[in-house]
């Protein structure tokens, strides 16, 4: 029975600080899979060492370990992100950095959700209200589907190499 499922919890986040906090969060508790749909990544730490200490533990734990990550403009992360460039030189299939186009481009939200259970979602990408919400399977099903329909509209554009180099 489902008795043995730890109960969902829901906490309402009001800071930018309190997303970038919850963000981080999600990196450690990933086991398999982290999705990340965000305008540029340019306010959460995912260049950091610890975060990109994460990503490769995550990465290394098996040939099904995958990071997807979705975004509008992928300008930041083209200069300012040396460490997740090293990390995708090393994990060149199972780091995918895509830019959205057509529709996905319209996108407002921003989110992170670990292994399917796990996400924390600002519904304007602008405000800092949003919620995380821990071990609630369900509501993150709803936020998978968004991901794929977003990932979908989009094209891989971050390698680890620049062409013509």
């Amino acid at each position: 029975m489902d008795d043995d499922r730890p109960k969902p919890q829901r906490t309402l986040i009001n800071t930018r600080q309190e997303f970038i906090e919850a963000a981080e969060r999600l990196v450690g508790l990933a086991q398999r899979e982290l999705r990340v749909f965000d305008p540029d990544l340019a306010d959460l730490n995912f260049n950091s060492r610890a975060s990109i200490d994460a990503l490769r533990r995550l990465l290394s734990g098996g040939r099904m370990h995958r990071v997807y990550v979705a975004l509008h403009d992928v300008e930041h992360v083209k200069t300012r992100c040396p460490r997740i460039l090293d990390l995708i030189a090393t994990f060149p299939h199972t780091l995918l950095i895509f830019r959205t186009e057509g529709e996905a481009t319209k996108a407002q939200d921003r989110f992170v959700l670990a292994d399917e259970s796990h996400f924390v979602r600002r519904p304007v990408a602008a405000q800092p209200r949003g919620v995380i919400l821990i071990d609630d399977p369900l509501e993150a099903h709803a936020v998978r589907q968004r991901f794929d329909e977003i990932w979908e509209s989009s094209v891989p554009a971050v390698t680890a190499t620049s062409l013509g180099l």
